[in-house]
């Protein structure tokens, strides 16, 4: 038999040991990646953090290195940003900007070197603007650059004022975020977010700032920019501390070569212990499982073909003196004293089910009335005293309707016997048509009694109006009816709720005799 056929699939046993081998697999592999993850975890942010600091040095360098053309950008970027528009679309235009700010240099002060000739305080507003612009586009490139080249989500560089908690978000790496309508409609970039950070969201930052030197650690962010570590590094230009440059990596990235070295570790030990496992459970199955499944093919037989000769089938394909044949010889000695057990549990059975019936015929006999064919005086007390318990038991919602032939002995006298029974099957067609939701039982010889439940019980009225109308529209059948609900508050039990319909019933066939008159 095929290790992998239909038959194997079904055992229970071998999907056990199955089960077994696999969880000590995924255990065994959940160990080892666990190990290996965490082996690698601290070496790997510890690297992770000193590229990122290289990275956020690299920036520093190139802004210090700016020296008083930076100071002098800063200063008078925060001071007049509100009055500079620069449209979104002409953000990548660095050389431009450089050109304009030279010829416009050029022209103003002709011969003159900034710096040398002239501070950058001299100069006009004009001037001052147009190189702010430039060194703007020109640092906001480098940010931008530095993203994919290094590998981050995210480069910035923000300023704090000295006031808690207060600062400008001046060079932004990610300038898609930055976009708005200008003055004039179009679209220009959000050149520096005015803003307040909390201290506990950004602490690393706050402490790079007022420490003024790098710290260790990082900030963690979960924003929309998805789950990342800060790092920080405090720029500062000629001995003077500037602002605080950020650059975010994402979490999943600084993951991703713990889990890829995790994961090629995890398959091949993985690969290794699923061969081995697979090994063991072939020799478990070939040694053991397939002689079980041979005896359990047997068992199945007998069960469906009900054959005693099974149980030599099964001492002769499993001989031996394991425990497997010990089984298969009690198997085989215990399907021949089921065969003749089952034998004679049949004759009983029979005998039983016979006696049975017949017990049911005669109950149904006893409860059913013979002319009308519901339910009969004995069935109604039998209901009696269910409702009873359940009134014992809190169910209070019932009626009991009261309805008595008119006229019986007067048909029986003039049209004799079968035309008053032919009245009572026709009254009982009549009431079991209209209260078709509720037990009927015929009480006596021309009275009926109908145990109001559920649909019946709530549109009594309704039900009330519909039978007297069927009544009427019928001359040849005459009955009064009289209803009455079970009150906790008045009834103590079944046998008052009934004398209060028969009241009832009463009263109106004495209105109808009324009537007549």
């Amino acid at each position: 038999m095929d290790f992998f056929s239909k038959e194997s699939k079904g055992s229970s046993l071998i999907f056990k040991f199955a089960f077994i081998f696999a969880c000590f697999t995924f255990f065994t592999l959940c160990m080892s990646g666990i190990n290996t993850y965490i082996n690698q975890t601290n070496s790997y942010k510890k690297q992770c953090e000193d590229n990122i600091n290289n990275i956020a040095m690299y920036l520093e360098s190139i802004l210090s290195s700016e020296g008083e053309d930076f100071i002098n950008f800063q200063n008078y970027f925060i001071s007049h940003y509100e009055e500079i528009e620069i449209p979104f679309d002409q953000v990548d235009d660095v050389e431009g900007s450089r050109l304009e700010f030279e010829n416009l240099f050029a022209q103003k002060y002709p011969g003159c070197l900034l710096g040398e000739d002239i501070t950058f305080d001299d100069l006009d507003n004009q001037v001052q603007k147009a190189f702010a612009i430039w060194a703007f586009k020109r640092y906001l490139r480098i940010f931008e650059q530095a993203r994919p080249i290094f590998g981050v989500i995210y480069t910035y560089y923000v300023v704090p004022t000295g006031q808690d908690l207060h600062m400008y978000y001046l060079i932004d790496g990610l300038r898609e975020a930055r976009e708005i309508k200008g003055s004039n409609g179009e679209d220009v970039l959000n050149l520096c977010l005015d803003i307040y950070e909390s201290l506990e969201e950004h602490e690393k930052m706050w402490a790079a700032w007022t420490s003024g030197k790098r710290v260790e650690g990082y900030d963690y962010y979960d924003n929309e920019l998805g789950k990342a570590y800060a790092y920080y590094v405090p720029l500062i230009v000629n001995g003077t501390k500037m602002g605080v440059i950020g650059v975010d990596i994402e979490i999943a990235l600084v993951n991703r070569s713990i889990l890829f070295l995790t994961i090629n570790q995890s398959i091949g030990m993985c690969i290794f212990l699923v061969l081995s496992v697979l090994c063991v459970l072939f020799y478990i199955y070939k040694r053991y499982i397939s002689k079980l499944l041979n005896l359990q093919q047997s068992v199945r037989r007998y069960t469906t073909e009900k054959n005693a000769n099974v149980a030599k089938d099964i001492e002769k394909s499993n001989k031996g003196n394991d425990e497997i044949a010990v089984l298969s010889t009690q198997i085989a000695a215990m399907i021949m004293e089921l065969e003749s057990y089952i034998k004679s549990l049949i004759d009983t059975t029979k005998e039983l089910t016979d006696a049975k019936k017949l017990a049911k015929d005669m109950n149904e006999l006893a409860i059913k009335d013979a002319l009308t064919g519901v339910r009969n005086k004995t069935a109604y007390d039998q209901e009696v005293g269910k409702l009873v318990w359940q009134i014992s038991e809190g169910y209070i919602s019932f009626g009991i309707a009261m309805i008595d032939l008119n006229f019986l002995k007067k048909i029986n006298d003039t049209f004799g016997h079968e035309q008053g029974n032919a009245a009572i099957k026709k009254l009982c067609s009549i009431i079991c048509n209209v209260f078709d939701h509720s037990p009927v039982f015929r009480i006596g010889g021309d009275e009926f009694v109908v145990i109001l439940r559920g649909q019946d019980f709530i549109n009594r009225e309704q039900l009330l109006v519909e039978f007297k109308e069927k009544l009427r529209s019928d001359p040849s059948c005459s009955a009064a009816i009289g209803i009455a609900i079970f009150d906790p508050g008045k009834d103590e039990g079944v046998d008052s709720v009934f004398k209060r319909a028969d009241k009832a019933m009463y009263a109106d066939k004495k209105e109808q005799k009324t009537g007549r008159s």
